[in-house]
Parts: structure tokens; C-alpha cells; sequence
């Protein structure tokens, strides 16, 4: 019987412990600020991803097609 009841002090102690320490832990900042690099080019993607003939608007290749284009 005092075996039991040394096991249940224990893990209500162990318990009391694990939740003090966790609310008391400060948070991590996120992955996106830990990780975020000032150089990264998000608004110049380059010349070569779309080809040199692209005019920048999607609507015009399907407008000499005979569709209409998307507004």
C-alpha cells in the first residue's frame, strides 16, 4: 500500500514539476524569422523563368488564339 502511494506523490510531483517548467519556458521565435535572409529576391524572379517573348500579361496568348481573355 505505501508503494502505491509513494508512486502517485511521485508522478503528481513529477507532474507539478513538467507543468511549472513549461509555462515558464520562453517561446522560440518562429521558423520564418529564425530562418529569414534580407538578400532573398522574392520580387525579381530574373529573365529566364518565363522566356524572353513573354510580355508580362497571360492574357494576351490566349487573345490572339480566338478566346477571350481572362480581366
Amino acid at each position: 500500500m505505501g508503494m502505491i502511494l509513494t508512486g502517485i506523490v511521485v508522478t503528481g510531483a513529477i507532474a507539478f514539476g513538467a507543468g511549472f517548467y513549461l509555462l515558464n519556458v520562453q517561446p522560440e521565435p518562429p521558423a520564418w524569422q529564425v530562418f529569414s535572409t534580407e538578400s532573398t529576391r522574392v520580387g525579381d524572379p530574373g529573365h529566364n523563368l518565363v522566356g524572353q517573348n513573354w510580355s508580362g500579361n497571360p492574357g494576351n496568348v490566349s487573345a490572339e488564339s480566338g478566346e477571350k481573355a481572362a480581366s
